[in-house]
């Protein structure tokens, strides 16, 4: 029972975070000056360790999600990517935002960009196959930041 009442606010607090960051990219947009929400780093959890091992298990994470997506289980891939080991595959990708902004700023903020698209196909669009392909796409950018960071790429 606990664990339910656990998820839902879990939920409730990502849609909430959702929410507020559509009202923050509508109302104040790229501002006529080619800003938007990933110009910022994101804020960190300081939970996750961005060293070899942490990328290999963000990497494999990362795959956790693709194989349930894939499959069209967006259930198990929303607890995959939100909720698995306290949410570890999402606070990676928030923590190591920052040292990645350091050495590639570009790629930080196509890791971000990619990171809200998920964000989204799991909790607006409820998407399957959306969720499948931007988990890809985070997978392959975590390990290009692997690279840029001075680590061995992940899954290889």
């Amino acid at each position: 029972m606990r664990r339910d009442i656990v998820l839902f606010l879990g939920l409730v607090a990502i849609i909430c975070g959702g929410i507020i960051a559509g009202v923050i990219f509508v109302f104040v947009g790229d501002g006529g000056d080619g800003n938007n929400f990933c110009d910022q780093p994101l804020l960190p959890t300081g939970e996750s360790e961005i060293s070899q091992s942490g990328f290999q298990a963000e990497d494999a994470g990362l795959a956790r999600v693709i194989e349930a997506a894939s499959a069209g289980d967006l259930q198990a891939a929303e607890e995959a990517f939100l909720y698995a080991n306290n949410g570890e595959v999402r606070n990676f990708t928030y923590d190591v935002d920052q040292p990645l902004r350091e050495v590639d700023e570009e790629l930080a903020k196509e890791l971000c960009e990619a990171v809200n698209r998920i964000e989204e196909g799991l909790i607006l669009d409820q998407r399957a196959d959306r969720v499948a392909t931007e988990a890809t796409r985070i997978r392959e950018l975590i390990r290009d930041a692997a690279v840029a960071l001075g680590y061995a790429r992940p899954g290889e």
